[in-house]
């Protein structure tokens, strides 16, 4: 019997070998050149400033300058923002969602993965190296009184024309962005809770996970629909929903352990071990001490027909919650596969004990006994 967690990082991620792959490849081409970097989770038609981006559809006049307009955001920003340095004005201006002619870079090319990888889940990222020196473009260093600047190690890019042309584009598969989230989170202290870290990011956030519980229960109610679907196929497709969901959650917000569970759950239920155990393994990392990762791991090795190690998941499950019923049955399932009657009709009783009307135990409770006598 499985625990689905309701509301309540893996020491080897998935994919870790092609993670390192990319890493690597934007390293060599790092070494190429002197570059700053900067993430985009999905391609845009070109890496422009959120300003340009505002006036390109509107605007179509060919001698349109927008540093005009950029001048002009400054010259008002002033009345309202107590500094003089103008580079401070704009970036604070920008950090509050304003809008400005920087484009947001970064001298660490493992953050640029970060926000390449953080969101859109469906769509390919990419990492762009932009060269420091250029007579297109000036690079002006991010002023540390903003506080997330130290930590996204940003730097801006001010361009006449409002774009930049990359030197090289590093693509960012989709099947790899989860994997790339929880090894830079293991690694290298880079996640949500590290690169959003002051007041206007923790809104942010606060918005961004509103969204992955959302997801989250966007799984929940799937799941629970293949509960009553008619037919295998029916089953199947919420299933496939319940890990939409559940993915869409862990890319918004990876280091909530509850949904790798469930969505392990659901791979279970598609007989796809290997994710399974991959997901139960990433929520007992992030949280050692909930025995249902643990309890649900051990079904997906009992079904494997690994009884041993199936025990031991059920063990650690019953020594963090001994009053959860589940572990003591699926343990004694375990038991009776390795013809250890005695200890498998005792888990039955404990779980027959701490629920009386658990079914499955009675019903595994008499075919210990009865093969425990030699009756067929």
């Amino acid at each position: 019997m499985e625990t689905e967690v309701k509301d309540k990082v893996s020491s080897q991620p998935p994919n870790l070998d092609k993670v390192l792959e990319k890493i690597n490849e934007i390293a060599r081409k790092s070494a190429e050149g002197d570059y700053i970097y900067r993430g985009e989770s999905k391609y845009h038609k070109n890496v422009s400033s959120n300003l340009y981006r505002e006036y390109e559809e509107d605007i179509e006049a060919e001698n349109f300058d927008i540093t005009v307009v950029h001048e002009e955001i400054l010259k008002e920003a002033k009345e309202y923002i107590d500094k003089t340095n103008e580079v401070e004005i704009l970036a604070e201006l920008q950090h509050y969602g304003g809008k400005t002619n920087f484009i947001d870079f970064t001298t660490d090319y493992l953050v640029a993965l970060f926000f390449a990888c953080n969101g859109n889940p469906d769509k390919l990222g990419r990492v762009i190296l932009l060269p420091k020196q250029s007579e297109t473009y000036e690079v002006i260093p991010a002023p540390r009184t903003i506080p997330r600047a130290g930590v996204q190690k940003s730097i801006f890019v001010k361009s006449r024309s409002g774009i930049v042309e990359p030197d090289t584009v590093v693509c960012i598969p989709v099947d790899l962005k989860e994997s790339m989230l929880n090894y830079l989170q293991k690694h290298h202290d880079i996640s949500t809770k590290t690169i959003y870290n002051d007041l206007l990011e923790f809104i942010e956030k606060r918005r961004i996970h509103k969204s992955a519980y959302t997801e989250f229960y966007k799984g929940l109610t799937s799941y629970a629909r293949a509960d009553v679907a008619e037919t295998q196929a029916e089953r199947q497709k919420c299933y496939n929903n319940a890990i939409t969901h559940y993915t869409e959650s862990i890319n918004l917000n990876p280091e909530y352990p509850a949904t790798y569970n469930n969505r392990g759950i659901a791979y279970r239920k598609k007989d796809e071990f290997d994710r399974a155990i991959e997901d139960f393994n990433t929520a007992i990392a992030l949280n050692p001490e909930h025995a249902d990762p643990y309890n649900n791991r051990g079904i997906v090795y009992y079904r494997r027909g690994e009884f041993d190690r199936a025990i031991e998941d059920y063990n650690t499950a019953i020594a963090l919650n001994p009053e959860l019923t589940e572990p003591y049955n699926n343990r004694g399932t375990a038991y009776v596969k390795k013809d250890e009657l005695d200890n498998a009709i005792e888990d039955f009783k404990t779980a027959i004990a701490l629920n009386p009307k658990l079914t499955e135990a009675h019903n595994n409770l008499d075919n210990a006994y009865r093969k425990r006598r030699g009756v067929r």
